[in-house]
C-alpha cells in the first residue's frame, strides 16, 4: 500500500473527510455545551465546501493499494452536481433540527452526508465501497433514534437490506477487476460486446437497485424511513437513494433496462400513496416514484437525458426535502402524521402551509418552480427516442404525483377536515429551513441557468428553452385537468378515504410467511443438528470404547506377548521396508 504520508494527504484533502471529521467533534461536545454542536458542524459543511470549491475539477488523492492504482477523489461534472447539492442538504438538515440534542444522531445527520458525498466523489470501487459502507451504517441511527422495539427491529431489516446491498457490491468489484483488470468507477454497462449480460454488470447493478429501491426491492424505504422521528426521516429521505442515482449515472448510461425498470417505478408507488394513511409514508412512496423518473434518464442515455436526471435529482433533493419539513413540522406541534388525525392547520400554522404548498407546486413541475426546469428534459428525451409508451407513462406519472404528492400531503395536512387541533406554528429553526429551501425551489424554476452551468453535460442545453410555449401549454394541461380530477373525485366522494389502516405491500412476504419460513428452517437446522450430533456421539462413544477394549489397561494389547511373535513381527517388518525400497 501507498506510503502514510501520501494516504494522510489524500485524506486531508476530501470534503468527504472533512465533513466526517465534523460529525466526530460534534459528537464529542458534551450535552452540557450541547447549543455549539450544530453551529460548529455548520462551520465544517462550510469548509467542506470552500475545499470543494477550491479544488475544482479533477483527480486527487491516487495511491496504490497491493500494487493497484486507486483514486480517492474524482471531481467531475457528475460528481460535483450530487456535491453541491450534498451540501446544501447537509446545512438545512442541522439548521431544521437546530436545537436537538440527541449526540448519536447529531452525529449521523453530519456522518452520513459525508459517507454519501464521499461515494459521489469515489473515483475506484474500493473507495466507493468503504463509503457505501459507512453510509448504511451511520443512516441506521435515524431509524434506531426513538429506541422502540419497533424500530429497532425495522433497524435491523434496514441493515440487512443495506449490508445485502455491500457484499453484492463487493461482489461486483471482484468480478469488474477480474474481467478488466482495472479497479476504476467508470461505465460498466449490463452487457458485453456481443450483447450478452455480464455477470460483473448484473451484480452491480442489483447492488445499485437495492439503494435506488427498485421495484420489489424497494419496501426497505416505507418499513424504516417513517420509524425515525421527525427530522431523521427528513436526512433519510435525501441521501441514499441519490448516491444509489449517481452511481447508476457512472456505471450504467444507456442502459436499456433501466428505462423499463423506472416506468414501473414511477407508476406502481401512486396507488399505494393515495390508499396510505400515514403521510410519511407517502412521502416516502414519493421517493420511489420520483427515482423512478432519473432512472429512466439514465436509460436512455443522451446528453439531455442525463442532464435530466441529475438535474432532476438536485432539484428533487431540495423540494423533497421541503414537503418533509413541512410535514416534520406538523409532526412536531401535532405528535402524529396521520391524515385522519391532521387537518385545518391552516389555521395556526399558515407560514408552514406556505410552505408546503411551494414544495408541492415544484414536485408537481409547475411553471415556475424548480421541478419544471428539469422535468421536462427527461419527458423530452422520451420524445426525441420515439419512446411513446414510455412518455404516456411520464405523463401519467407526473399526473399521479401531483395527486398524491402535490394535493394530497398540503390538503390532508393543513385543510381537509378540522381536526380541532390549534398547535403554534413551526419553531424559528425550522422556518429558516424551510424559507431557504422554498427560496431555492423558486429561484431555480425562475432562473435555472445557474443549475444548467452545472449539469454534466452543459453544451447540450444549448438550444433548450424550458418556457416554450409547448412545454408549458403541455404541462399546465396536464396538471390542470390532474386538479380538476381531484376535485372532481372528492365531490362526489371517490377519492379513497383516508381510514385508519396498515396497508400491505410485498414487505408482507419477508415480514409474514417470510419471517415464519426463517423461523422454521431455524428449528428445522437446530433438530438436524441435534440428530447428527447424538448419531455422531453415539458413534464416536462406541469407537472409544472399542479402543479402550483394545488398548486399555486390561486390553489386548497390554498383554504380555512371546519374544518370538515379536521376533517375528520385526521381520515382517524390515522385509516390507526392503520390498519397498527395492521397487522404488
Amino acid at each position: 500500500m501507498a506510503g502514510d504520508n501520501g494516504l494522510l494527504s489524500a485524506l486531508a484533502m476530501n470534503p468527504a473527510v472533512i465533513l466526517t471529521v465534523g460529525a466526530v467533534l460534534g459528537a464529542f461536545v458534551p450535552n452540557g455545551f450541547a447549543a455549539i454542536r450544530r453551529p460548529l458542524m455548520l462551520v465544517f459543511v462550510a469548509m467542506s465546501a470552500f475545499q470543494l470549491q477550491r479544488l475544482g475539477l479533477g483527480e486527487y488523492g491516487a495511491l496504490s493499494i497491493f500494487g493497484e492504482p486507486v483514486t480517492m477523489l474524482r471531481i467531475d461534472p457528475l460528481s460535483r452536481i450530487f456535491a453541491v447539492v450534498f451540501h446544501i442538504a447537509a446545512a438545512l438538515n442541522l439548521i431544521y433540527a437546530w436545537r436537538s440534542r440527541d449526540r448519536a444522531q447529531d452525529f449521523a445527520t453530519l456522518a452520513y452526508p459525508a459517507a454519501a458525498l464521499g461515494g459521489v466523489l469515489a473515483g475506484d470501487l474500493v473507495t466507493l465501497f468503504v463509503w457505501w459502507e459507512l453510509a448504511a451504517m451511520t443512516s441506521a441511527f435515524f431509524v434506531l433514534g426513538p429506541g422502540t422495539r419497533a424500530t429497532f427491529l425495522a433497524a435491523m431489516r434496514y441493515l440487512t437490506i443495506q449490508i445485502l446491498s455491500g457484499v453484492l457490491l463487493l461482489a461486483g468489484i471482484v468480478l469488474v477487476y477480474r474481467e478488466t483488470g482495472s479497479l476504476a468507477f467508470g461505465e460498466i454497462g449490463l452487457r458485453d460486446g456481443a450483447g450478452a449480460i455480464k455477470m460483473s454488470g448484473l451484480v452491480m447493478l442489483l447492488a445499485f437497485g437495492i439503494k435506488a429501491a427498485f421495484p420489489l426491492l424497494h419496501n426497505w424505504v416505507q418499513d424504516s424511513y417513517p420509524k425515525a422521528d421527525f427530522a431523521g426521516t427528513i436526512v433519510l429521505s435525501v441521501f441514499t437513494t441519490k448516491l444509489a442515482v449517481a452511481s447508476l449515472a457512472r456505471a450504467f448510461p444507456g442502459t436499456g433496462e433501466l428505462v423499463y425498470i423506472g416506468a414501473v417505478m414511477t407508476i406502481f408507488p401512486i396507488f399505494f400513496a393515495l390508499i396510505e394513511n400515514d403521510l410519511k409514508k407517502v412521502l416516502c412512496y414519493s421517493i420511489n416514484n420520483q427515482i423512478g423518473f432519473m432512472v429512466i434518464g439514465i436509460g436512455f442515455g443522451t446528453a439531455a437525458s442525463m442532464n435530466g436526471a441529475v438535474g432532476y435529482a438536485f432539484t428533487n433533493i431540495i423540494f423533497e426535502s421541503l414537503l418533509f419539513m413541512a410535514v416534520g413540522a406538523a409532526i412536531y406541534r401535532t405528535g402524529t402524521s396521520k391524515a385522519t388525525e391532521l387537518g385545518g392547520l391552516y389555521r395556526t400554522m399558515p407560514v408552514t402551509m406556505v410552505f408546503c404548498i411551494i414544495g408541492a407546486m415544484s414536485i408537481s413541475a409547475f411553471p415556475g418552480f424548480a421541478g419544471f426546469v428539469t422535468k421536462g428534459l427527461i419527458i423530452d428525451a422520451a420524445g426525441e427516442a420515439h419512446a411513446f409508451w414510455i412518455w404516456l407513462v411520464l405523463l401519467f406519472a407526473s399526473a399521479g404525483v401531483l395527486e398524491h404528492a402535490g394535493i394530497k400531503i398540503p390538503y390532508f395536512t393543513f385543510f381537509a377536515h378540522d381536526s380541532a387541533r390549534r398547535p403554534k406554528e413551526a419553531p424559528p429553526a425550522m422556518l429558516i429551513a424551510m424559507g431557504i429551501s422554498a427560496f431555492l425551489c423558486i429561484a431555480i424554476g425562475v432562473y435555472p441557468e445557474p443549475l444548467y452551468a452545472l449539469m454534466p453535460y452543459p453544451e447540450a442545453l444549448a438550444d433548450y428553452h424550458p418556457y416554450a410555449p409547448y412545454h408549458v401549454v403541455e404541462q399546465l394541461q396536464l396538471l390542470l385537468w390532474a386538479v380538476l380530477a381531484f376535485a372532481v373525485l372528492i365531490l362526489i366522494k371517490w377519492y379513497p378515504a383516508e381510514v385508519p389502516s396498515a396497508n400491505l405491500d410485498t414487505d408482507w412476504f419477508y415480514r409474514v410467511p417470510g419471517r415464519d419460513l426463517f423461523i422454521w428452517a431455524v428449528a428445522a437446522v437446530r433438530a438436524i443438528w441435534r440428530l447428527v450430533w447424538r448419531l455422531a456421539s453415539t458413534r464416536f462413544m462406541r469407537a472409544m470404547d472399542r479402543i479402550y477394549a483394545v488398548h486399555g489397561p486390561e486390553g489386548a494389547m497390554a498383554r504380555s506377548w512371546p519374544t518370538g511373535f515379536m521376533a517375528l513381527a520385526t521381520a515382517v517388518v524390515l522385509g516390507l521396508a526392503l520390498f519397498i525400497a527395492f521397487i522404488s
